[in-house]
């Protein structure tokens, strides 16, 4: 059975192939994807798997239909293929979402050009359902009249619309329990995943990367960890490590700030729909419907903004005036809507690459830094990604920048294991007269604090109402503190953490 235990002195003791610093979801597919090469890969995260921008998804697999619009071709197919990955190995937690974006005849939202750009995708993209479970098969996209507009999206704004096209999309039903599945799958393979281990330094020889220096902060032990090759995807850090490892790559991170807000509010429609204010250069938001402990509601992203250059990187929020902007937005976007802070359960905010310095504009492509080659340690790497869908792809093509033509192929003893089953992670409920079940779940999953199993394993920490109930009951479950000091903490609009520590 995959073992998440967390031991970090037995791991000391071993030698790897490669060491991955950072747990979001870069590190996590790296480390995947060379524990399937055979490779021994060692993981370290000086937080939770999963605890930093990763976390604050939107969780939407796109498969890159907005990349026809600007015959980026090279990430649209990208992005299908990444998006055929999730849909094929892990089906019970990516599922299929409708899409839908009214038309108002103007610009690139004219029936004629999107009905186009629906075909192209659906061509383009004609090998999308291979070998993926027939009910998570895509359908063709299409364009729908007025009324069917209306009554899939009866806030609609009559005003101009000429209908809507339609089409589908992946979208993660549980991302906590996706980036652990992925984990389990890793460490079935082989690798060695440790949370709240802080990577300090590259040890070098000779000019040569040899490992890193650590340090467990839940013991405050130094730890030694071997390996001739050390990948910095430490996210919005990796630019801070490099620099303190080697020397400055301001190319690396220039971080943005994205968010999005999960609203207490009625879903606008049962699919995804793309909704903009009518004024020149306005964002385009999606609002997807999203069900929390039973209730439906709403998931709506993604705000963008730049981020100041000497501003901290842990725990980025939002500020008050960006939130009440986004809100406004989805109010002028559709009619008969009234949110205010009052309607915000959670604020999901993370940092994000800029193409410029201090800019709200997302990098387009994956920055790689081989510092043996840039006159620091043979064998460090650093690799800065953009998306969630293609994490996966990134991390192998990094494998390949590492290795070059010696990389391994896929071994096939490296199969995906069974899910974890034994509880169900969407209700926690049911779940609390079954302690002996929730303590083997913490032990074989690295649960440190309450904070990780609440938040970081299930989905129950969505609701500030139901985390806070959740840490009541199963404090003396678990008998787990809430959480470390200085660790990220999912936000209540009004920035509280109170529920998750109660």
């Amino acid at each position: 059975m995959p073992d998440l235990t967390r031991n970090p002195r037995a791991a000391e003791g071993r030698e790897y192939d490669v060491i991955v610093v950072g747990g979001g979801v870069y590190g996590i597919t790296l480390t995947l994807e060379a524990a399937r090469r055979g490779y021994r890969a060692l993981l370290v995260e000086r937080h939770d798997f999963n605890a930093g921008t990763s976390w604050n998804a939107l969780r939407i697999v796109h498969g890159g239909l907005r990349y026809l619009q600007s015959m980026d071709l090279r990430r649209f197919f990208e992005s299908v293929g990444e998006r055929r990955w999730f849909l094929r190995h892990f089906p019970d937690l990516v599922g299929v979402l409708p899409c839908l974006m009214p038309l108002y005849n103007r610009g690139l939202k004219r029936r004629s050009t999107f009905g186009t750009a629906l075909r192209l995708n659906d061509l383009l993209s004609w090998r999308r359902n291979a070998g993926v479970r027939a009910d998570r098969h895509l359908p063709h996209g299409h364009l729908i009249d007025s009324t069917a507009t209306h009554d899939l999206f009866q806030r609609v704004d009559p005003s101009g619309l000429c209908g809507a096209g339609r089409w589908y999309d992946g979208v993660m039903l549980n991302h906590q329990r996706l980036m652990i599945e992925i984990l389990r799958w890793a460490t079935n393979a082989g690798a060695i995943a440790l949370n709240y281990v802080r990577a300090e330094t590259v040890n070098t020889h000779g000019g040569r990367a040899s490992g890193i220096e650590a340090t467990d902060t839940v013991t405050g032990d130094t730890q030694t960890f071997n390996a001739p090759v050390v990948v910095n995807a430490a996210g919005p850090r990796c630019a801070a490590f490099a620099e303190h490892t080697d020397r400055a790559h301001t190319e690396l991170f220039r971080p943005s700030v994205a968010f999005n807000l999960l609203i207490d509010h009625e879903p606008l429609s049962s699919c995804a729909v793309a909704v903009e204010p009518k004024q020149d250069d306005a964002r385009t938001y999606f609002v997807l419907p999203w069900t929390v402990d039973g209730t439906p509601r709403i998931l709506a992203g993604t705000f963008h903004a730049p981020w100041p250059q000497d501003a901290p990187l842990d725990d980025p929020q939002p500020s008050d005036a960006q939130i009440n902007t986004f809100l406004d937005d989805l109010n002028a976007a559709v009619p008969g809507l009234t949110l205010d802070r009052s309607h915000v359960l959670r604020v999901y905010c993370g940092l994000l690459p800029a193409e410029e310095p201090g800019t709200e504009h997302t990098a387009h492509r994956p920055v790689w830094i081989d510092h043996g080659r840039a006159d620091g340690p043979v064998g460090l790497f650093s690799v800065s990604g953009v998306k969630y869908t293609t994490a996966r792809l990134v991390a192998e093509q990094t494998l390949r920048r590492v290795f070059g033509r010696k990389l391994r192929d896929y071994r096939e003893a490296a199969a995906r294991p069974e899910a974890e089953s034994a509880l169900d992670f969407a209700d926690y409920r049911p779940n609390l007269d079954r302690p002996d079940e929730l303590r083997r779940v913490a032990r074989l999953e690295s649960v440190v604090y309450l904070d990780d199993m609440i938040h970081r394993r299930t989905d129950w920490g969505a609701d500030p109402r139901v985390a806070a109930e959740a840490a009541d009951a199963l404090r003396d479950v678990l008998e787990l503190p809430a959480v470390p000091s200085g660790a990220p903490v999912p936000r209540q609009s009004t920035g509280s953490s109170a529920e998750a520590a109660a």
